[in-house]
């Protein structure tokens, strides 16, 4: 899988909607940011997970397996990333793109913040000569989770593209003894 797919502009602009304006794209290329039209950009070269991120960023982080055992994806790796920063207060708004897979270890803390389940499937774009190529959406499903005080602006901009979820609290976790069942029963 290549790293190279790039977002349709409608989902840009619904991101652009909600934050106002996008200040930084770490995961990016010239190409790219013609869609996103970020203020700043940070490419391959540039290893955005290796630089501070501040302002309303929007993430597409790279698909693409690592070359390590296991061949996990990259996408942990810039989720944790935007979240570290966040809750560090150098980003104000964020707006992620990246695949349902709430089996992964890095998807559990997005639960804290609206999340959109894409309804549809999402055809990234692929560079091919400097122009833009149509893409088949990958396997797992798309959703953009928002993080950020606009709840509401990003209900109204995302809620076209799929259901909008939050963790609304902790499950419980409940241990009962059999001690606690025998004593239900014996009161019946």
């Amino acid at each position: 899988m290549s790293d190279e797919w790039y977002t349709p502009a409608r989902y840009v602009e619904a991101a652009r909607a909600v934050m106002g304006e996008i200040d930084l794209d770490p995961a990016s290329c010239e190409l790219a940011n013609r869609i996103v039209k970020a203020e700043r950009i940070y490419t391959k070269m540039d290893n955005g997970l290796s630089q501070v991120w501040t302002g309303r960023v929007w993430l597409n982080p790279p698909f693409a397996r690592r070359q390590t055992p296991g061949k996990k994806t990259h996408q942990g790796l810039w989720v944790n990333k935007l979240v570290q920063e966040y809750l560090a207060n150098r980003v104000t708004e964020a707006v992620l793109l990246t695949t349902c897979r709430p089996d992964t270890s890095w998807f559990s803390q997005l639960w804290d913040y609206p999340i959109c389940f894409v309804d549809h499937k999402v055809g990234f774009y692929t560079p091919q000569a400097g122009k833009y190529l149509q893409e088949v959406a990958h396997g797992h499903g798309t959703l953009f989770v928002y993080l950020g005080p606009h709840h509401q602006r990003f209900l109204e901009h995302f809620s076209p593209f799929g259901t909008i979820a939050q963790r609304i609290s902790p499950v419980p976790t409940m241990f009962t003894t059999p001690d606690l069942w025998a004593e239900v029963l014996h009161e019946q």
